[in-house]
């Protein structure tokens, strides 16, 4: 931008990189903070946020962040981006899946947050304040926590604008490898109202919700779809040269559907994320503590899983699998 952006003591002139940490309030210990990258291009465009670490085990979209605020030039850039690498850093540092360890609290699912709530709240009030608020366009990466494999997807939450709601599927199926989630307020398919990207997109931001990897692992693949749909966004925002990658065949999830076990015991898998399943498909067998098989589970219905637990031992009512219910899109 032609114009110096600052957040807080945070300031970025045209054509420079700045980074600093935001304080978010204290705890016994010293100051909770959070990283801030602001990469001013020296060309007016877009402003881009990039966030991850909302849930800090999801390690695939935290690297690329990483790696695309350590490789974007300023001196070609086209507007700005602002990027957060790791929201919740408690978390992080914690290796605390789901929930701050501070508060109990679930960064993704208190919304707008409060600025007189705890201190979750105050961190998501300033996040969608002072940070995400300073954009147009914003992405929240994420990917499937400890313990759960997930199958790649990007979504937007619908907001009955018409120009807005273009705007963020399109973007959603550049970002996607292949299926695409665009919640309409029914509640079937994420983003859902107490997230932040919902939460965003209200304010008038585009914004995108981007899941790759799982189960605390760090795999190139999974890192390498984030940083795909990443250049895929900034090309097509115009802020960076050339042409986003065509995209194939989309899906789109029409609602999403949990299997669970019925009886307790060893649970040997039999399906794997991206899998296929039709009414009958077997996803698992369960034996007890005698080798007997109490148990082969099932899907109701036909679909795609989207996600799997890692876990191998189950209780009665544990979930398995959960798969979308998917059309063409």
């Amino acid at each position: 931008m032609k114009q110096p952006i600052r957040i807080r003591d945070i300031e970025a002139e045209s054509g420079t990189v700045a980074r600093g940490f935001l304080t978010i309030g204290e705890t016994p210990s010293g100051p909770l903070q959070i990283p801030l990258v602001i990469i001013n291009g020296a060309a007016d465009g877009p402003v881009l946020c990039l966030t991850a670490g909302v849930h800090a085990t999801e390690y695939a979209p935290i690297d690329a962040v990483l790696r695309t605020v350590q490789t974007l030039d300023p001196a070609t850039l086209r507007g700005a981006v602002l990027a957060v690498p790791v929201a919740n850093m408690r978390m992080f540092e914690s290796r605390h899946g789901f929930v701050s360890p501070l508060d109990g609290l679930n960064l993704n699912k208190v919304a707008s947050g409060r600025p007189d709530g705890s201190i979750s709240e105050i961190l998501a009030q300033v996040l969608l304040d002072e940070v995400i608020g300073a954009a147009q366009y914003h992405i929240d990466l994420h990917a499937g926590d400890l313990g759960e494999m997930l199958l790649p997807f990007a979504g937007y939450a619908n907001t009955g604008k018409p120009e807005l709601d273009r705007v963020g599927e399109m973007l959603a199926r550049l970002y996607a490898p292949e299926l695409i989630s665009i919640a309409t307020g029914n509640g079937q398919v994420p983003p859902f109202p107490d997230g932040i990207v919902y939460a965003a997109s209200r304010r008038g931001v585009v914004s995108l919700f981007a899941e790759s990897g799982g189960n605390g692992t760090l795999e190139e693949a999974d890192v390498r779809v984030h940083l795909d749909g990443i250049d895929n966004v900034m090309k097509q925002l115009g802020m960076l040269d050339g042409q986003p990658t065509a995209p194939g065949p989309r899906i789109a999830g029409t609602g999403r559907v949990i299997v669970r076990a019925k009886r307790a015991g060893l649970l040997r898998l039999k399906v794997a994320i991206g899998d296929r399943v039709s009414p009958g498909h077997e996803v698992a067998e369960i034996c007890n503590v005698f080798g007997d098989v109490v148990e082969r589970v099932t899907t109701p219905g036909t679909g795609v899983a989207g996600l799997v637990w890692a876990h191998k031992v189950v209780n009665t009512g544990d979930p398995i699998m959960r798969y979308w219910t998917t059309e063409p899109a």
